[in-house]
């Protein structure tokens, strides 16, 4: 089964994950991000100190209401070229971050690259989180990052920012236990000599996820599909064409931080109908 989701804490004007959540199931989708942001909505989860029992007293509440987690995104930056104090109090935060994701019952869990680090520096920083990701049975998902630097008026490379770099990345992880996210705007971001159909078809059975937003084609502005410059009919071929089987999780962040509350459910309503409408173009023969 094809799930749709989408990320939950840009909703977080509307409520606390319990309320998110439900409200999600009630417009339409059937899956949910698990958005471990740093200092989001999913702290009171995540750093207490029976983090456990309200993990699992979540799923039984999601269990409840008929809606899955497909799938989570660790905390960020997962790592800073030169600093070994935050990278070390960074390795026990994402690894408990993946062991919630297993209790909520996602499938994967999105864990940054270090923008800075090489292909070899990344696949040893990953190593920090092999091990519970195997205990667990939770895939970690490498996602393609950018950079800006001051004065540029386009992106700049970064750690998976073009294709032919995200494939040496993956070829040197575990193939059980690393899979690819394909982040679509950030593909498509100017500067970075890349597409999104070209990172996917580069990357082929490698791509298990992908984070799914519009952009204006510079700035990765996470916008509602269709309202941007993103070719969208490309990347469906691109995604047919390497046979995912992966769901449909929108990453639309912007436009619910900038929408009132009381137009967020509608406005979710709306996005779960695109996330339905990229599920039947996948599943069309």
């Amino acid at each position: 089964m094809r799930y749709i989701s989408t990320e939950t804490q840009s909703f977080k004007q509307y409520g606390n994950i319990w309320e998110i959540v439900k409200m999600l199931k009630e417009v339409g989708f059937t899956a949910y991000d698990a958005s471990m942001f740093t200092d989001g909505v999913f702290d009171e989860i995540l750093y207490v100190e029976n983090w456990e029992e309200k993990a699992r007293e979540f799923r039984v509440y999601t269990d409840d209401l008929g809606i899955v987690c497909n799938q989570s995104h660790a905390p960020f930056a997962t790592a800073r070229k030169g600093d070994a104090a935050y990278n070390a109090q960074m390795i026990p935060k994402i690894n408990r971050a993946i062991e919630v994701s297993a209790i909520l019952g996602a499938k994967n869990c999105v864990v940054h690259p270090c923008n800075n680090y090489t292909a070899e520096e990344n696949a040893a920083l990953y190593k920090n989180f092999e091990e519970t990701a195997k205990k667990t049975g939770v895939k970690i998902a490498v996602e393609n990052m950018w950079n800006w630097k001051q004065g540029s008026p386009v992106a700049t490379n970064a750690a998976c920012s073009h294709h032919d770099d995200f494939k040496k990345h993956m070829d040197l992880l575990n193939k059980d236990v690393f899979v690819a996210c394909v982040d679509i705007g950030h593909a498509e971001m100017a500067g970075l000599n890349t597409s999104a159909a070209e990172m996917i078809e580069t990357l082929g059975d490698y791509v298990q996820c992908i984070h799914l937003h519009d952009i204006d084609g510079v700035k990765d502005n996470h916008q509602v599909p269709f309202t941007q410059k993103v070719d969208f009919a490309k990347i469906v071929e691109a995604l047919k064409a390497v046979n995912y089987r992966g769901d449909i999780t929108l990453e639309v962040a912007y436009a619910p931080l900038k929408t009132p509350k009381e137009l967020q459910k509608p406005l979710a309503r709306y996005l779960a109908e695109i996330a339905n409408y990229f599920k039947d173009k996948l599943d069309e023969e």
